[in-house]
Parts: structure tokens; C-alpha cells; sequence
């Protein structure tokens, strides 16, 4: 199959504002979406709260720019994050994303960089009966999204982050948490890359909401500490980043792309980062 990837990426590509640094005005990130020739982005809460709700809703109505992802709800085991959930899904209700993306949250409690609020004071683990109570949580959290019209997006944690990001790890096993509602997947290739699931899902799953993508920093022990961009490919260690993108590309549906690094990943400025992005995933093929 021939593919028109300019054309393909100006309907699909999205880019998360993670990357978009808290001392530079976030008008700047929309400035630098739209000069990119770029119709989607993904948000978070900060940005939000930054940007304001209802201004950011005016520029993204003014500018055509689509919301794929608003992040993120869940949280289930940490109080303080938890509690977040309902001005979360506020915004959203305003800003009409594609997903809002849920994060289980860690076995000792909070999001990445570790939650200062809690601390799990439980002598074991308990990975087992921690996600027993999460069902109960996740399932109420499914029914008030869809009483309010709103589409969640559960994102498989890799393992390695369990103990503060996320107890829910594998495509499977959340992909049984959704089978009968009508919220999807948010498959991140930073956690979901050694899945053994991960080509048929993007494929073929009607359950695929998103697409989230970066190459992989590994750490001197091997260990993936982070996000690298896509400039990075002429190092070691890289995914198959082409292979996953022409995954969502062949499929006839609306699912999106959404390049997430986190500003603490880049080195350089984010604009040079977002301004050549197109060019970079062209050079991939």
C-alpha cells in the first residue's frame, strides 16, 4: 500500500503538552502547534490550570486544534491524586477530548515524580488485593465519564513503574476491564513495548482509542529510565518506531498519534523539538 504520509500525519499527529516547560508561556505551545502545521495536541492538568480552562477552549475552538488526550484521572491508590478526578473530568467536559487517559496508580501510591502527599504504611505489596480495590473504584469512575459523555482512556503501566505509576500493566489484562463499555485503550510505547500483545492490538482492536509514541532511554543497568525524541534514532537501543506509527496509519479509523516526552527528557528548545517533528517522522520511512 502506498501511503500519502504527509497527508496522514496532518490528520492524526498529536503532541502532548509534557513537554512544554512551566516558565514559558503556554500561549507559545499553541503558537508553535499551529506554525507546525500540527491540528491536534494533548493536555494536562497543569497546562490547564495555567492556561485557564475557558481562554484555552476560545484558542483551540479559534485555531481548529483537536484535544486527543486530557491527562489524567484514576489514581486509585493515592488519596490526594484521587480527589483530583473530578476537576479533570470538569475540564474535559469543556474542552471535548478524544480520551481522558486513567493511570491506576502505584502500589505505594501517587503518579511519577513520586506523590509527597502519601506514602503506602502497608509492610507487603499486596499487588493482588490492591487491584481488587481498584475494580470497585474503576467501575464507578467508567459510569459517572459516561453519564457526562465522556470517553476514558485506561493506559497499560509498564511493570517496572508498578510501585509509584500504575498496578494495571498489560494490554490484556486492562483490555478485560473495558470489554463491555465503551472506553478503549491508551497504548503508550513507553510502557507497552515489551508486550506481547502490543502488534495485533494496534492493528486490528476496534479497543484502540490512542496511540502515544517517543523512542526509549535505557539507563547503564539496561533499565528504561525514560523518553528519548525521535531525533535520537541514530543512537543504540531504539524501538521500531516506523513500524508501530504504519500499525495505526493502515487502520480505517480515527485513532491518533500523540508524541509524549516530559520536559525533563529534552535538552533542546521544545519548539525546535515540535517545529521539525513532521520532518522526523517522515525520515523514519
Amino acid at each position: 500500500m502506498n501511503y500519502n504520509y504527509k497527508e496522514i500525519l496532518d490528520n492524526k499527529l498529536s503532541v502532548n503538552s509534557y513537554l512544554w516547560p512551566n516558565n514559558i508561556n503556554p500561549y507559545e505551545f499553541i503558537e508553535t502547534i499551529i506554525k507546525s502545521g500540527i491540528n491536534n495536541i494533548g493536555l494536562h492538568t497543569d497546562f490547564i490550570d495555567e492556561f485557564g480552562v475557558n481562554k484555552l477552549k476560545q484558542e483551540l475552538i479559534l485555531n481548529h486544534i483537536n484535544v486527543t488526550s486530557v491527562n489524567s484521572v484514576g489514581y486509585f491508590t493515592d488519596p490526594y491524586y484521587f480527589k483530583q478526578n473530578e476537576k479533570v473530568l470538569n475540564y474535559a467536559k469543556i474542552l471535548n477530548p478524544d480520551l481522558v487517559c486513567i493511570i491506576s496508580g502505584g502500589i505505594m501510591g501517587g503518579p511519577n515524580p513520586i506523590s509527597n502527599e502519601y506514602e503506602s504504611q502497608r509492610e507487603n505489596l499486596s499487588i493482588e488485593s490492591i487491584r481488587k480495590e481498584s475494580l470497585d473504584k474503576i467501575i464507578l469512575l467508567f459510569e459517572k465519564a459516561s453519564k457526562l459523555n465522556i470517553t476514558l482512556g485506561l493506559e497499560p503501566i509498564g511493570s517496572w513503574e508498578i510501585l509509584k505509576k500504575g498496578h494495571l500493566n498489560s494490554i490484556s489484562s486492562c483490555l478485560k476491564l473495558i470489554k463491555n463499555n465503551n472506553h478503549k485503550l491508551i497504548v503508550d510505547l513507553y510502557h507497552s513495548f515489551t508486550d506481547t500483545n502490543l502488534d495485533t492490538f494496534i492493528k486490528k482492536s476496534p479497543k484502540l482509542g490512542l496511540l502515544q509514541f517517543s523512542n526509549i532511554k535505557f539507563d547503564e543497568h539496561f533499565r528504561p529510565v525514560g523518553r528519548k525524541s525521535i531525533n535520537k534514532l541514530n543512537n543504540t537501543n531504539n524501538i521500531d518506531l516506523a513500524r508501530y506509527l504504519k500499525h495505526v496509519f493502515n487502520r480505517k479509523d480515527k485513532v491518533k498519534i500523540e508524541f509524549e516526552i516530559f520536559n525533563t527528557d529534552i535538552e533542546v528548545s521544545p519548539k525546535v523539538i515540535i517545529e521539525n517533528l513532521k520532518n522526523e517522522i517522515l525520515s523514519l520511512y
